[in-house]
């Protein structure tokens, strides 16, 4: 039964929690057991170094090039950076339906490369690219014919040439996709039969050395869990001279690929297989992909069959996934990860994050970006960005990074869809959604950035009446913000403060929380314009005069 007791003086002075910085996203757990640090909800923030702080915007690539979304001239179907070896510039690279555009931001200059005859791109293609030393290859799918780019920006693009006759090599065959690495030409090569029982829809095929034309099946081909159902997806390098396999439901692994002869493989895994050819990316010796449980990071173990004092490293998939404490936000049945359309995920490491973009919800393309941080190891975003000039939603098909400036280190990140290409972690004050050589298309948008913290408890279950707060923010003229605080227990959202900050400042504001009552109590921090961080926050809170407590007969 309930029973009340009155407490006296002692019991009812002043308590307090808070977190003296923030580390990452757990959302996961209960939010009243989450560790000191640890957020339930940041969206469109970055938590570096224990600051919480609104991500910078996106910008549009300014210069000489004109690129005039349409649906049936110039979408852009592919993207990459092309390096030229002779003289070092880097250029962002589009694929549209007849040509590739290259650009140079240190230049601020546009190049158009033709296609040859009556060849053209389309999205059903699944165009990417692929550098090949000083060529730029054009992989068009199973049904077209690769095109070549020599480098030289006097010439086009001509139809892959054929390989000499005889001596049982086979031209590049066409396909979806491939790598260049140990100066081989590595591709997906359709299977073109498919026996009874099932097998790999397709193989792995290498180029002779230095050679991206001819091809040696006979010694040069690779079958993954032939007899089987299972898929490749794709296929990535790994350190010296070897390749991990992600096959649909499995992974597996291509050593020695330097030297075909001596080529051998083993399997990594079958607990986890590849959702997302485009969401593999590395850092060090650590791969990460999507797959069916979150994303799943690949890391170097020891051969147990060489004995542990062999300097021989094999690779073993993690049992648990990286998302673990944000699977929530995966598996969420109406907002969470569009697992229809999951294959068209995208991935990569910048700045010592792993960016994710994937479908969520209702969403077809990847419209959502979740972030990694590799030095705290822990997820501290989740990003989303306005719609696009004619309601357009945006999306990202790719990333690319380049460099940017004048200054060629100066490396950047740039998001890819349809319309262009997008520069990240840009500005500091709002979102400019607009697309290349669009300077008309001037609609800005405020970076809504949003932060929950933890629920304080002051570690008993009590119901407390919560009194004030305080809050650590670094903020410039017109940053503005507004402060909830929700309670657990009874459930309520209280508004508290909304602040403008009227120049550049490092303070301590403190607010009051209407008195409210609970047993657990969060701070919500809601960004609506110019990018202010957050340094620490604490609430304060006293027991009330009369607590519940049960008796156990």
């Amino acid at each position: 039964m309930g029973r009340y007791a009155s407490y006296g003086r002692l019991d009812d002075q002043t308590q307090s929690e808070g977190d003296r910085g923030f580390r990452g996203i757990d959302s996961y757990k209960e939010n009243t057991s989450l560790e000191g640090g640890f957020v339930e909800t940041s969206e469109n923030m970055r938590l570096i170094g224990d600051l919480a702080e609104t991500r910078k915007g996106i910008d549009f690539l300014a210069g000489a090039v004109t690129l005039t979304y349409s649906a049936t001239s110039e979408e852009v179907f592919a993207s990459t950076v092309y390096s030229d070896p002779a003289t070092g510039n880097e250029y962002v690279v589009a694929a549209t339906k007849d040509k590739v555009i290259l650009w140079n931001d240190a230049n601020n200059s546009g190049i158009d490369i033709d296609y040859p005859g009556a060849e053209v791109v389309a999205a059903a293609d699944g165009a990417t690219f692929v550098q090949a030393l000083e060529k730029l290859i054009l992989f068009r799918g199973k049904d077209k014919t690769p095109l070549d780019w020599d480098g030289d920006t006097s010439n086009d693009f001509v139809v892959k040439a054929n390989a000499s006759p005889g001596s049982g090599r086979i031209q590049c065959p066409n396909t979806d996709f491939g790598v260049f690495f140990r100066n081989r030409l590595i591709i997906a090569n359709p299977v073109t039969t498919n026996p009874v029982g099932g097998d790999s829809n397709y193989s792995i095929i290498m180029s002779d050395l230095l050679d991206d034309e001819n091809f040696y099946p006979a010694d040069s081909q690779f079958r993954i869990s032939k007899g089987s159902a299972d898929k490749l997806v794709g296929f990535y390098p790994y350190q010296e001279d070897q390749l991990i396999v992600f096959m649909r439901n499995s992974i597996h692994m291509i050593n020695n690929i330097a030297t075909t002869s001596a080529a051998n493989t083993y399997e990594i895994t079958r607990q986890h297989g590849c959702v997302a050819r485009k969401s593999i990316a590395q850092s060090g010796p650590q791969t990460f992909f999507l797959s069916d449980n979150g994303v799943i990071v690949l890391s170097p173990g020891t051969d147990p069959a060489k004995g542990l004092g062999v300097a021989i490293s094999k690779v073993s998939g993690e049992t648990i996934p990286m998302s673990r404490q944000i699977q929530d936000q995966f598996d969420d049945p109406t907002e969470g990860v569009n697992y229809k359309y999951a294959h068209l995920a995208c991935g990569v490491v910048f700045d010592n994050k792993y960016y994710l973009a994937v479908p969520t919800g209702s969403s077809t393309k990847p419209n959502k970006v979740f972030v990694y941080d590799l030095i705290s190891a822990a997820w501290i975003s989740v990003d989303s960005y306005p719609a696009m000039s004619g309601s357009l939603a945006f999306q990202v098909d790719d990333w690319v990074i380049c460099s940017h400036g004048s200054n060629p280190t100066k490396r950047r990140l740039f998001a890819c869809n349809p319309t262009g290409w997008y520069l990240l972690e840009q500005n500091t004050i709002d979102d400019s959604n607009r697309k290349i050589g669009s300077t008309s298309e001037s609609n800005t948008t405020a970076i809504a950035g949003k932060l929950v913290t933890r629920a304080f408890t002051l570690g008993n279950q009590d119901v407390k009446r919560w009194r004030r707060g305080q809050l650590g923010v670094n903020t410039v003229a017109s940053d503005a913000f507004n402060i909830k605080v929700n309670t657990i227990d009874p459930d309520s959202s209280t508004a508290v403060l909304s602040h403008t900050a009227d120049s550049t400042e490092e303070a301590l504001l403190r607010f009051g929380t209407g008195r409210t009552r609970g047993y657990g109590a969060q701070v919500e921090i809601n960004v609506t314009a110019g990018c202010p961080s957050f340094r620490h926050v604490n609430l304060e809170a006293i027991a009330n005069g009369l607590n519940a407590r049960t008796e156990v007969a």
